[in-house]
């Protein structure tokens, strides 16, 4: 999963020189996820490093990477975002975060509030794409990430209620479920399938601002 989304990365970052609005946005909300997924992956080497809290970083860079994509695709439709109120819901998450892993240690909870913050913003992509998809223009690429966005956050938030719930024994991401197993696979889809979406999106509104110029120059 981590090369798949360095790969969608580097090329939303190939892709700001176009000057569209958000698009940088999308880029660095990428990047971040990128380095939460390698953190995640590399619990491992905690005995290691044991000063370094591999889950921490990986956990609060995942959430936030989500939303500062929210807040790129509402700058790609033209829309304010409000940095007030996403300040004040990442401040609350990070610090349940970090609560859950220093003073009160639980695995379950923290994995919980994750999924809880990628399920729900998963889904406002989804409502957002929705409402702002331009009717001129083929559906394809928006609905593609409509479904992406949904399939991520029905999943997430099934997850979520999973742990907060306590029915799963494992306390570690690293440890086997069917829970965990579908998590996986699910994720192995629907995250790299909403990134891919983005780059439609964008490139679908690169090829409208080349037929408006193609016109105007008739």
């Amino acid at each position: 999963m981590l090369v798949i989304c360095l790969l969608m990365t580097g090329i939303l970052f190939s892709l700001r020189r176009g000057g569209l609005a958000g698009v940088s946005m999308c880029a660095w909300a990428s990047a971040i996820s990128c380095v939460g997924v390698a953190f995640n992956t590399s619990i491992p080497l905690n005995p290691v490093l044991p000063w370094l809290p591999f889950g921490l970083l990986g956990s609060t860079l995942f959430g936030l990477g989500i939303v500062l994509t929210w807040a790129g695709l509402r700058q790609f439709f033209g829309l304010s975002v409000p940095w007030v109120a996403l300040s004040v819901l990442t401040v609350v998450y990070i610090t349940v975060l970090t609560l859950r892993w220093y003073v009160w240690p639980d695995w379950a909870y923290r994995t919980a509030t994750v999924s809880a913050l990628r399920g729900l913003m998963s889904m406002a992509i989804a409502v957002l794409v929705w409402r702002y998809r331009p009717r001129n223009r083929a559906a394809f690429s928006y609905f593609f990430t409509i479904v992406m966005a949904v399939g991520l956050g029905l999943m997430h938030v099934w997850r979520s209620g999973v742990y907060f719930l306590g029915l799963d024994s494992i306390n570690a991401l690293a440890q086997a479920s069917t829970i965990q197993n579908i998590y996986f696979s699910v994720g192995l889809v629907t995250l790299p399938g909403m990134t891919l979406g983005i780059l439609m999106m964008i490139h679908d509104r690169l090829l409208g601002q080349g037929a408006k110029l193609a016109a105007r120059g008739r």
